[in-house]
């Protein structure tokens, strides 16, 4: 895998994050009888790993590599 495609693997997996924390959000209160304490938990920490991403992907994307 070439880094360029690392970098934008990334941010794709940053986005399927992103994703998943959103729909977590919405089936976790209405799906489960789950604490609001422990759904709030799931969703952040889902939340947190596609800002991570997110921004690693950003911030490797824009390195030059040194000739």
């Amino acid at each position: 895998m070439t880094p360029q495609n690392r970098m934008h693997s990334l941010t794709l997996i940053g986005l399927g994050f992103l994703i998943l924390a959103s729909l977590a959000r919405w089936l976790l209160h209405r799906a489960t009888h789950l604490p609001e304490n422990t759904v709030d938990l799931a969703t952040g920490v889902l939340y947190g790993l596609a800002i991570g991403c997110m921004l690693l992907g950003i911030m490797k994307s824009r390195r030059r590599p040194v000739v």
